[in-house]
C-alpha cells in the first residue's frame, strides 16, 4: 500500500513539473518588445488634431501588429477606448484625434504568442482661448458710472443684463464714456433682457454709465483680449 502511495506521488510530482516547465518555456518563448510613445503637440488647443505616434518593434522588419489607443481624462481613473493603427514592418505607428480635454492617452500592444505585450503613457494639456474678463459689476441704481477703465486692447465687449419690476414703465440702457474720443451705447425699452455692446471707437481709457428705471436690477461684465486656460 505504501508503495502505491509512492508510486502516486512521484507520478503527481513529476506532472507538475512537467507543466511549469512548459510555462516558463511558453513564457521564455515571448520575445520582450521595444515601444516608443508620443503625443504631440503639448500643449494643444481645443479642437486641433492630436498625433499620437510611436514604434513598436524587436528587429528591423518584420513588426507589422496592431497598436490600441486609450484616453484618460484628467482628474478620472478609468481609460476609454478611441480607436487603434496598424504598425509597419517596421513598427511604425500613427493616428490623429481631435484634441477634447486635457488627459492622458496610452497606446496599447497586446501581445502574440511569440511576442510580450507593451504599454506606453503621454500626458497632453489641451486648452482654449477665451476672451478675458476685466471687470464686473452688478447693481440697482437708475444712473450709475463705473470707475475709469482702461482696455487692454482697442476693441472691448461689454455683456450687460437686467430686470425690472414694472413691465409697463422699463429701459436699460449702457454707454461708453472715452476720455479721448467720443462715446458708444446700446439700450432696450422692455422690461428685462441681455444687451452687448461690442466697442471699437473712444480710445483705451473711459468709464461706463448705466442707466434704468426705477426697480430694477442689472449686472454688467467687461471682456477685452484673450486668456488662455486649460480644459
Amino acid at each position: 500500500m505504501r508503495r502505491t502511495s509512492s508510486l502516486l506521488l512521484a507520478l503527481l510530482t513529476a506532472t507538475v513539473t512537467l507543466v511549469a516547465g512548459a510555462g516558463t518555456a511558453a513564457h521564455a518563448a515571448q520575445a520582450a518588445v521595444k515601444m516608443t510613445f508620443n503625443a504631440a503637440p503639448e500643449p494643444v488647443i481645443k479642437g486641433a488634431p492630436v498625433t499620437l505616434s510611436g514604434r513598436v518593434w524587436i528587429g528591423a522588419t518584420g513588426n507589422r501588429s496592431r497598436v490600441s489607443f486609450y484616453f484618460r481624462k484628467s482628474g478620472t481613473t478609468a481609460f476609454a477606448y478611441k480607436g487603434f493603427a496598424t504598425a509597419t514592418d517596421s513598427g511604425a505607428f500613427t493616428r490623429r484625434f481631435t484634441a477634447e480635454t486635457t488627459g492622458t492617452w496610452k497606446a496599447v500592444f497586446a501581445g502574440t504568442a511569440a511576442r510580450r505585450n507593451a504599454a506606453r503613457l503621454d500626458a497632453v494639456q489641451v486648452i482654449q482661448r477665451r476672451s478675458k474678463e476685466i471687470a464686473t459689476w452688478t447693481g440697482d441704481s437708475t444712473a450709475w458710472t463705473s470707475p475709469t477703465l482702461k482696455v487692454p486692447t482697442v476693441d472691448f465687449k461689454a455683456i450687460a443684463s437686467w430686470d425690472c419690476a414694472e413691465p409697463d414703465f422699463s429701459f436699460f440702457y449702457l454707454t461708453w464714456e472715452g476720455k479721448t474720443n467720443g462715446y458708444e451705447y446700446v439700450g432696450a425699452d422692455k422690461q428685462s433682457g441681455s444687451l452687448t455692446l461690442n466697442g471699437h471707437e473712444g480710445g483705451r481709457l473711459g468709464f461706463f454709465t448705466v442707466s434704468t428705471a426705477s426697480n430694477c436690477t442689472w449686472s454688467l461684465r467687461i471682456f477685452s483680449g484673450i486668456t488662455t486656460v486649460q480644459v
